[in-house]
């Protein structure tokens, strides 16, 4: 209810905001480039940059520790998403909200229908603290993973680049 509030309360601004700027054509185009620049960079259709981490995950002795499966990987971008994570890949694909991760083999998995294969490297823009505490924490998926023997290395470059979404976005029920 909260967060509907806020929203709301954020429309009505924007409609103020178009209001005060319709005094001017050049404005008011402004204004709607600028608002779909932002648009396009949350849905995923931008290259982005900012601090985050890199995490490199490498199978060990598959007989002793399995392989690393479309589960693990869905298991840390759902932690990185709920540590605040604004933007995540994995092999240089972009995770939007219609991504899909699939297991197709012992020795490949599709991500956005792309074939990836070992060492996945997810990367994700965020608080880097947050970001590897999720991780890493009692519990985390990375924990897991290092427990069972899997290698796993977390870096906290300065900046992360992480390139758009190449796939088409299709809505089939919104109208």
């Amino acid at each position: 209810m909260k967060k509907q509030i806020l929203n709301m309360k954020k429309f009505g601004a924007k409609i103020q905001e178009y209001k005060d700027k319709e005094q001017s054509d050049i404005e008011s185009s402004e204004l709607v480039k600028s608002e779909l620049e932002q648009a396009n960079t949350i849905l995923g259709k931008t290259d982005v940059q900012g601090e985050g981490i890199v995490v490199t995950l490498r199978e060990k002795n598959i007989e002793e520790t399995g392989i690393i499966n479309a589960n693990d990987l869905l298991d840390i971008v759902n932690e990185l998403k709920n540590a605040g994570a604004e933007a995540i890949s994995i092999n240089e694909q972009r995770i939007i909200n219609m991504s899909y991760i699939a297991f197709i083999s012992d020795s490949f998995i599709k991500v956005n229908g792309q074939r990836i294969v070992t060492p996945y490297i997810i990367k994700a823009i965020g608080n880097p603290t947050y970001l590897e505490s999720a991780l890493i924490g009692n519990g985390g998926p990375v924990d897991n993973m290092q427990k069972i023997g899997h290698d796993v290395s977390i870096e906290k470059p300065n900046k992360v680049t992480i390139p758009k979404y190449n796939g088409e976005i299709k809505t089939k029920y919104i109208q």
